[in-house]
């Protein structure tokens, strides 16, 4: 094991730069993030054909070519700016309230002349606002404050500071402002902080308006995702190592001291420096430890609540943003003018119906945001974690379809039609939040942006043991990009002064555990009881493994048979009638998992999977012949976004299936019957021969006792004898039986050639793409008959390396590189194994494969070399690097 000077624990933002600077110092840096992908909120996903910012609307600091913000320099300095390219959004954002539309301008002249223009009479306040924020601005970039509190500052040096500090948004828009309209319509800057003008911090509102203005805003090119990798390079161009995949499992401490870190892989990595992206709360109870953490940190922990997050809707449109009317990068929808009458709402219930949301459209920043001729466009809310916790599974799924709704209705206001273009649909709640950053609540800003945990009152970056720091949105500046990456930078800071011949100076530490003692003695310190009951309530939605016990085996055709399964812990998940578990299987040394749609319905005491038998399969033969009643299986949680969405899809569906693809439309037929479910179904489902029918006896009945669900069976290869409907299901199948296609809404799932097949057989058909709804099937059964093959032999042999573990071994062309990586005992996460979960993200440092047309890549992987092994065929020798 290599000898590394410092480990950074979490690869968000701030873990990035605190690695990036700090490998740039000319240390030796280790960053482990669990993740597959680096960037914490600072993140991108797929979804079909389109590719989601997490978080990122605007990011300030940044600037342009004639004057550059201070973000710019830090980035630029590092190496990572050169590496991103940033795309400037004309207007701060534009407001629309029920009796006034406005877009505010960047520039401080520009933003005054504007407001005093449509609000006259507060002309005065206006600009004595205005040069409010500027004053304070320039007194915190004179004091190098960057959370550094205010003790030591002096009045008279700072007297703007310091007399505002205590204050909040509210009282000071009150000291200038009468306009109620003026203050709803500037006050909108509080959704990126989290919290309403009555409670937000004046200081940080100061800190955030202030930057956009001077600097105006940007997004980055290929979503923050592209920002995030960037930072990546320049820490492995520095000589740093990012291990993805492979979070931190425990921080190792020993007399008061940091000593080491354990991996989640099992690794044992001595070290005497730590910077912890992970949020303080974590740090303590799980990696550290409670017992090993001072109480005195532990009550100011405790003594501050998490800010707000978010909820979240993400749209894929089959027009552009412009067909729909929007004009702005950024604009809010506001219906109420009272904000604080919003965050009560929010704070009490989940189900509260929403006043505002802001609506962003990232081509008009970005024409290549989306592919051409379509667009993408993220509905944001601000939100509390704690009402969702107390949710029941179901409630909860009820209450996140019924909130994307009403939010849809506020975007409609802008954009009249936006809910008859959705081709693709997401929903993240604060739990969502949550799962991916084990902040408490789902919290997007670390604490609450308030005046009691302002910019200026903020918990230090050094942490309660020695060579421990904090790079994060909980410590400093708070919450946003700018803040985060800012404090990656002071935490390095503080470290190299702490490494400095001399050692730490132990006065420094002592002024903090003082400073903290005093603050919350006779507070409770922090317990794991909270934190224990948001784990177990994201466990039962989205369990990250399931043992599943075997209660019984149903044959269902000569090669295809249904295991019955339930949870040995009794409970079973919440899932979507048509998603998928992923089973995970050992055979000597290989570990490997394959996916399997879940065939019984929602709500049932139990959770079946359908195998068929896959002539050279590993996997099914397996399930076939060797699992038994009373066996365990292990297994992922639910996966997949296949499933009949009400928000999007019509309510007169065409499943077409293939083969064992009909499993997904068992599970939402069951479900449709059970629940008495007004939908119009009409099942297509073809198979090579009557034998090969599963669930024949079962669909005949349904389809015969139930006047909304017709089904149709038909045979590619009729036996003799056979009376029933005979072909394929191409375009003039389905037009023969389905009739009219207008309103439908059509779901494929079968073989890759069925796949294509009907495809292209619904398009010519005049069916828009909105209305298509695919499943992948994982890989081809013969790759070398894909289009653009190179004509290389499915048997030919390379030579691969993975640079990490240093292993080499033999891969062939015709088969996925997945395959070839766990017969070589490297087995990496994966879910789908169909290109389209990008779990199993992959380097690909030097060669080249062959992808299948239709497997996407965000556009920041296409840039930097990432494939999906599970798609991805070997056509020369290649070194990659897991």
């Amino acid at each position: 094991m290599k000898d590394f000077d410092v480990i950074v624990v979490g690869a968000g933002l701030g873990g990035l730069s605190a690695a990036t600077f700090l490998s740039q110092a000319g240390r030796k840096v280790l960053l482990l993030e669990k993740h597959n992908v680096p960037g914490g909120y600072a993140t991108s996903f797929l979804r079909g054909r389109f590719e989601f910012d997490v978080a990122l609307h605007e990011l300030s600091g940044v600037g342009w070519e004639q004057s550059r913000g201070p973000l710019w320099g830090f980035l630029n300095s590092w190496g990572v700016a050169p590496r991103v390219k940033f795309t400037p959004v004309a207007e701060f954002y534009r407001c629309v309230l029920p009796d006034l539309d406005v877009v505010l301008p960047f520039g401080r002249g520009n933003f005054e002349e504007y407001l005093i223009q449509k609000f006259p009479k507060d002309a005065a306040g206006i600009r004595g606002l205005t040069a409010l924020v500027f004053d304070i601005a320039e007194e915190a970039m004179r004091a190098n404050m960057m959370g550094g509190g205010l003790s030591g500052l002096n009045p008279s040096e700072f007297p703007h500071m310091t007399a505002h500090s205590k204050r909040t948004v509210a009282q000071v828009f009150d000291s200038f402002l009468s306009d109620q309209r003026l203050r709803a319509v500037i006050g909108q800057l509080c959704n990126y902080m989290g919290q309403p003008p009555s409670k937000l911090a004046f200081i940080n509102y100061v800190m955030g308006l202030s930057s956009y203005l001077s600097y105006g805003p940007v997004h980055v090119r290929g979503t923050s995702q592209a920002l995030s990798q960037a930072f990546v390079e320049a820490i492995e161009a520095n000589g740093g190592e990012v291990w993805l995949n492979n979070g931190a499992e425990r921080i190792l401490t020993s007399n008061d001291s940091v000593r080491g870190v354990v991996a989640q892989d099992g690794t044992e990595i001595a070290c005497p420096r730590v910077v912890c992206n992970a949020n303080p709360m974590v740090t303590c109870l799980e990696l550290i430890g409670r017992d090993k953490v001072p109480e005195w940190y532990l009550r100011r922990l405790a003594a501050w609540s998490a800010g707000a997050s978010t909820f979240n809707v993400f749209m894929g449109l089959d027009c552009t943003c412009q067909d729909l009317g929007l004009t702005t990068h950024e604009t809010f929808v506001v219906t109420d003018y009272d904000m604080d009458k919003a965050d009560e709402a929010m704070l009490k219930a989940a189900d509260t119906i929403p006043s505002g949301t802001s609506v962003t459209a990232y081509n008009l920043s970005d024409p290549a945001f989306s592919p051409p001729g379509t667009g993408a466009v993220v509905l944001t809310m601000g939100a509390y974690g704690a009402p969702w916790l107390r949710l029941s599974p179901s409630k909860y799924l009820e209450t996140k379809r019924w909130l994307a709704s009403k939010a849809i209705d506020l975007a409609e206001i802008i954009a009249p039609d936006i809910r008859n273009h959705i081709e693709v649909l997401d929903v993240a709640t604060p739990l969502t939040n949550a799962r991916y950053s084990e902040n408490p609540g789902g919290s997007f800003t670390g604490f609450a942006e308030n005046r009691q945990c302002s910019t200026l009152g903020r918990i230090p970056a050094r942490g309660p043991v020695a060579g421990l720091y904090f790079a994060n949105a909980w410590v400093n500046m708070g919450g946003g990009f700018l803040p985060s990456i800012l404090s990656g930078f002071l935490a390095g800071q503080d470290l190299l002064e702490d490494a400095a011949p001399g050692g730490p100076n132990r006065a420094v530490m002592e002024r903090i555990k003082n400073q903290m003692d005093q603050q919350t003695r006779g507070c409770n310190p922090l317990s794991f009881e909270d934190r224990l009951a948001t784990k177990q309530m994201i466990s039962s939605l989205h369990p990250h493994r399931m043992a599943l016990k075997v209660e019984q085996i149903i044959d269902e055709t000569p090669s295809a048979r249904t295991l019955r399964m339930s949870t040995t812990d009794g409970s079973l998940p919440l899932f979507r009638a048509g998603q998928y578990i992923s089973v995970l299987v050992r055979s000597g040394n290989v570990l490997t998992s394959r996916p399997y749609t879940i065939s019984s319905p929602p709500g049932k005491p139990y959770l079946d999977i359908t195998v068929r038998h896959k002539t050279g399969g590993f996997v099914s033969p397996y399930l076939l012949a060797k699992v038994k009643p009373g066996d365990v299986l292990e297994a992922t949680g639910p996966h997949g976004t296949f499933y009949h969405e009400p928000l999007m899809n019509s309510d007169d569906v065409v499943f077409l299936a293939g083969g064992s693809g009909v499993t997904p439309f068992m599970s939402m037929i069951r479900e449709a019957v059970d629940l008495k479910r007004p939908l119009k179904i009409h099942l297509l489902y073809g198979s090579r021969s009557p034998d090969d029918i599963i669930f024949g006896d079962e669909l005949k009945r349904i389809g015969s006792t139930h006047p909304n669900i017709k089904v149709d069976l038909i045979i590619s290869e009729p036996p003799n004898g056979w009376s029933g409907l005979s072909g394929l299901l191409n375009s003039q199948m389905i037009s023969s039986r389905v009739g009219r296609i207008e309103g439908k809404t059509f779901f494929i799932c079968g073989p890759a050639r069925m796949h294509r097949l009907c495809e292209d057989g619904l398009k010519s058909l005049g069916v828009v793409q909105r209305r298509i709804m695919k499943e992948a099937y994982g890989p081809p059964d013969d790759v070398t008959l894909e289009l653009g093959w190179p004509g290389i032999p499915s048997k030919t042999e390379f030579e691969v390396c993975e640079e990490r573990s240093g292993r080499v071994f033999k891969a062939k062309a015709g088969e996925p590189l997945m395959n070839s990586l766990e017969r070589a005992g490297l087995a990496i996460p994966s879910a789908c194994r169909s290109g389209e979960c990008t779990v199993c993200r992959t380097r690909l440092v030097s060669g080249k494969v062959f992808t299948p047309s239709g497997v996407h890549r965000r556009w920041s992987d296409e840039q930097s070399g990432y494939i999906h092994p599970c798609m991805s065929y070997p056509l020369e020798d290649m070194h990659i690097r897991i």
